[in-house]
């Protein structure tokens, strides 16, 4: 896709950060849970600690009794046919699709462990010769598809050089673009790299009180525009958020507010109405789409 420098730079207003995504950024959510329970831990853990040996012992002294807990496994599901695969891929703005031509290598543990451990994506699975030859996949490959834009990308294991968990988890990170996308260092290369030019963004924080219930409405003007519009929720909370608000010329004070930014002509507009449904937001939408509206355009250009 080829990309205007003024609509690259806008997605870059929060700095560096998107430019230094080399880090690994995987960590076990195991692992992060146990570093906030030590930093959260009571003064009084050591008679706590002694409580709980003594109480296990009781139990475990009791015949048929035990102590361990199963909590179970999460797995992807399995798509055995190309019906249960288009109708799982259609059911959820993120489905993550492992497509296994030979399940016996090392991708397949990496895909599992991703399963496990990150439950903010639905997951599938397949080995079906018809489910691989209907998504024309001829060799091991793990694929995201998003509903706000239609979009497909496959991540082709042949094709990467040395393969690990942390890869997968920055391919998926980088390409999660929902129907409200929250906007951060990763995401942002999505939307660069989105072919949708019309990006719609909430402005908001943690003060708003109304904010689930307009991203409600957002995700319901979200569906009627996808492959239109891109909707980003930018919370002004975070640092580098602020300085895209600025880029608006809007103040914490202002918020929650709605802009609308065309990233090839550099076309902007804030939305004017005080009542934020997806009746509404559809309307603005459009408008813009249409070249209808205040055109601010020469001040973005100015700015910039």
């Amino acid at each position: 896709m080829s990309m205007t420098r003024t609509s690259y730079r806008w997605w870059q207003m929060c700095g560096s950060q998107a430019s230094e995504l080399h880090v690994t950024i995987y960590e076990s959510s195991s692992l992060r849970h146990y570093r906030a329970d030590t930093m959260t831990r009571p003064s009084c853990c050591v008679q706590i600690s002694l409580l709980l040996l003594l109480v296990n012992f009781s139990l475990a002294a009791e015949t048929g009794n035990s102590t361990d807990i199963e909590v179970p496994e999460r797995r992807a599901l399995e798509l055995g046919d190309v019906p249960t695969a288009k109708a799982f891929i259609e059911s959820t703005e993120i489905a993550v699709v492992g497509f296994f031509v030979d399940p016996e290598t090392p991708e397949f543990g990496y895909f599992n462990t991703i399963v496990k451990n990150h439950p903010e994506w639905d997951y599938g699975i397949t080995t079906s010769t018809d489910v691989l030859r209907h998504y024309k996949i001829d060799s091991n490959a793990i694929s995201i598809f998003r509903q706000a834009d239609n979009f497909r990308d496959d991540m082709v294991v042949a094709l990467v050089e040395e393969l690990s968990t942390a890869k997968l988890y920055r391919f998926l990170t980088i390409n999660e673009l929902r129907l409200v996308t929250d906007y951060n260092p990763m995401t942002a290369i999505g939307l660069i790299a989105c072919k949708v030019q019309i990006h719609l963004i909430f402005f908001t924080h943690k003060d708003v009180k109304e904010q689930e219930e307009i991203i409600r409405e957002l995700r319901e003007a979200a569906k009627e525009l996808r492959g239109q519009v891109l909707f980003v929720k930018m919370d002004v909370n975070t640092k580098s958020n602020q300085k895209i608000m600025s880029f608006f010329k809007l103040k914490k004070s202002d918020l929650p507010l709605i802009s609308i930014y065309d990233t090839e002509s550099n076309r902007k507009q804030i939305m004017k109405s005080d009542e934020i449904t997806a009746e509404s937001v559809k309307t603005f939408c459009l408008d813009f789409l249409s070249g209808a509206g205040e055109d601010e355009s020469e001040n973005v250009k100015t700015e910039l």
